[in-house]
């Protein structure tokens, strides 16, 4: 019997009707954006909803709790999923490129030599080699033949107490090549990079320019390390598609061109020693998966449905130039979405040889970076940034040390039981007085290595001025002690308080009717507990705060977005404070997993928000307001203008 277009119509609807709208995930970053995808969806009748999350690992809790029923991932939190006993989960569709669009793998690892190259045996053959890599930490150029060739035992044990473990990296590779050519930044600490690319230099002999040994340069990169190859090299690792480029051979849906290097004089060096000729199949030591789309298991029943469902808004999005094509389904104009075989993230890593790349932990014994903390929520915290950073491969891993109290914890990373602890300036002043500590790296905020703290009151007040604010309530946030004193040291200043007046915690009592902690910027004061709360104006820059306003020390007010220009005090920043006799080894490492950290979850707030609200608690292990983390290079010029209020507040308060 043939069935009508109405009829077919209708029955689309129903099965979509059955389900009711399918549930994404999406980091709050992008929620807006989502929102906005689920609006468009309505035209062509897909019918989506959007769940908020914190950040994709967020989304993984809620997929499993059945808030939602699937979220774009990539390989990496692929890789968290299949680690954390979260088997609740399956692969059903795949983000591939319109340039290969049949192809099983984002891309394939390949090492690349000339055909006459003598190689009797793969473990010795690499020896001496003049070798040609994509650039520092990268996937096919390093994190893959660094994992391999340590499981072959071609590299030996890296297991130096006294290198950290990205320097016993670049030594295991600068001794087994001669010379080659591996650009990047090899520590985010500028000495050390400068230090590991001065000692293992014959790592930079291959560029283009070897004293530099940085981006951008002629022979790094996926195409850069063949030509590398072509001109002085003797084997390069990159990846099949830029072999077929860089030889002019066809691939995908290209054509064959024109090419100066002749493909027949270079084969693919498989793991096993044999080599295969480049004009042929490869031989490859991993690949990388795409990025694709997990769903529920519950779901099952109706996962042609939800494929069908991002297809159509693959199409959507593309044919609208839409921007929630990227934030929210991670796709673009140069990828579609495809359905797979659809496996659990452990099966679809494995398939391609990635999971034990992401895994990787060459260092034996292995090393961490512990943080100390202080609550159960903090715990928390802790533990999910340490498993995100190391799917991210942020090595040594992060570990968590939980104790009852600041000072347990100074005590415990005095006794080597953690590495680091996080510090306010009055914590930091206690660890070095007391537990032999020093500040490693701080908190910035923007173009700011310091926090000024300013008076927010609610629209409607009559406060005239700072004066004005005798008698009232007063909420101190996030500061603690450190923003007491500086707010006591500007009331002294100011004359509001005498400065004979002692002991000046006293004093601070008679000034203000009351005094509040809070660990939530303005919401002491809004919620009726204060009148008046001293904050960081940079806590205030992505935030709505139309019923509040800033108290200027002139008497004027002004809008919260314009806070910077009422700054009263300034407060330090927060500190990473370590051992005072830590080995210079151990502050590399510190330096480099906490330094990494910062970089890649500020600039990647979707993958872990590391500076932010955690389970509706803000300034939890670092401030919500923090924009990165920087090295210490000399001293801190904030934190010596605290101690010295300090020591001038004890003077008083004796």
């Amino acid at each position: 019997m043939t069935r009508s277009p109405l009829f077919l119509l209708l029955l689309v609807f129903s099965v979509y009707a059955d389900h009711g709208p399918f549930k994404l995930c999406i980091p709050l970053k992008h929620y807006d954006d989502c929102v906005k995808m689920m609006e468009d969806g309505k035209t062509v009748n897909v019918p989506v909803k959007c769940v908020s999350a914190r950040d994709r690992y967020d989304c993984m809790g809620k997929l499993e709790g059945h808030q939602a029923d699937f979220e774009a991932v990539d390989p990496e939190d692929m890789y968290n999923i299949a680690t954390n006993g979260k088997d609740e989960m399956n692969v059903i569709k795949e983000i591939r490129t319109k340039e290969e669009p049949n192809a099983e793998f984002r891309y394939e690892a390949v090492a690349v030599v000339h055909k006459d190259l003598n190689v009797k045996n793969i473990k010795e053959g690499l020896k001496g080699l003049r070798s040609c890599h994509t650039g520092v930490g990268r996937n096919v150029g390093y994190k893959i033949p660094l994992t391999k060739l340590t499981q072959m035992g071609i590299i030996p044990p890296m297991d130096d107490p006294n290198l950290s473990p990205r320097e016993q990296e670049l030594k295991a590779l600068s001794t087994l090549f001669s010379k080659a050519c591996l650009v990047g930044t090899w520590s985010p600490y500028a000495e050390a990079n400068k230090r590991l690319k001065a000692t293992y230099k014959n790592l930079c002999e291959l560029c283009e320019h070897p004293e530099k040994c940085d981006y951008p340069d002629q022979n790094s990169g996926y195409e850069g390390a063949l030509r590398c190859l072509a001109t002085g090299g003797q084997i390069a690792w990159t990846k099949v598609i830029f072999v077929k480029k860089f030889f002019g051979m066809p691939y995908g849906s290209q054509p064959a061109k024109q090419s100066e290097h002749d493909p027949k004089n270079y084969a693919y060096l498989c793991p096993d020693g044999t080599k295969k000729p480049v004009t042929g199949a490869p031989c490859t030591w991993a690949a990388r998966p795409w990025q694709g789309y997990v769903a529920t298991k519950q779901l099952s029943n109706e996962y042609k449905e939800l494929r069908d469902a991002i297809s159509k808004l693959n199409n959507l999005g593309e044919s609208k130039h839409a921007d929630w094509i990227t934030t929210v389904l991670l796709l673009s104009d140069k990828t579609l979405a495809v359905d797979n075989k659809i496996l659990s993230p452990l099966e679809y890593l494995k398939k391609s040889q990635y999971y034990d790349v992401i895994g990787r932990d060459v260092v034996n014994p292995s090393r961490q970076t512990r943080f100390c903390v202080t609550s159960d929520k903090e715990m928390e915290k802790c533990v999910e940034l340490k498993t995100v950073a190391f799917s991210r491969d942020i090595r040594p891993k992060l570990g968590c040390v939980q104790k009852k109290s600041a000072a347990e914890c100074m005590q415990a990373v005095k006794d080597k039981q953690a590495e680091v602890f996080v510090a306010d300036a009055q914590e930091a002043v206690l660890a070095q007085q007391k537990y032999n500590m020093k500040p490693l790296l701080i908190e910035v905020y923007g173009n700011e290595k310091k926090q000024e703290l300013v008076a927010v009151i609610k629209k409607g007040s009559t406060y005239k001025d700072l004066a004005s604010l005798k008698g009232k309530k007063a909420c101190l946030v996030q500061n603690g002690k450190s923003g007491f004193n500086a707010i006591l040291k500007y009331l002294v200043d100011k004359k509001l308080i005498s400065n004979s007046h002692c002991p000046y915690e006293k004093a601070m009592s008679e000034f203000f009717a009351s005094i509040q902690q809070s660990n939530d910027p303005v919401e002491c004061m809004v919620f009726g507990q204060g009148d008046v709360a001293f904050v960081p104006y940079s806590a205030l820059h992505n935030t709505e705060k139309g019923d509040v306003e800033v108290l200027c020390s002139d008497g004027s007010r002004k809008p919260t977005s314009q806070a910077q220009s009422c700054g009263l005090v300034t407060v330090p920043p927060r500190m990473v404070m370590v051992r005072s006799d830590m080995p210079e080894v151990h502050l590399d490492e510190v330096r480099y997993s906490v330094l990494s950290s910062g970089k890649m979850f500020s600039e990647h707030p979707d993958y872990f928000l590391m500076f932010g609200d955690f389970k509706g608690e803000a300034n939890l292990m670092f401030s919500n307001h923090a924009t990165g983390l920087e090295a210490i290079v000399d001293v801190v010029p904030s934190f010596e203008e605290y101690k010295k209020l300090v020591q001038d507040l004890a003077i008083c308060n004796a």
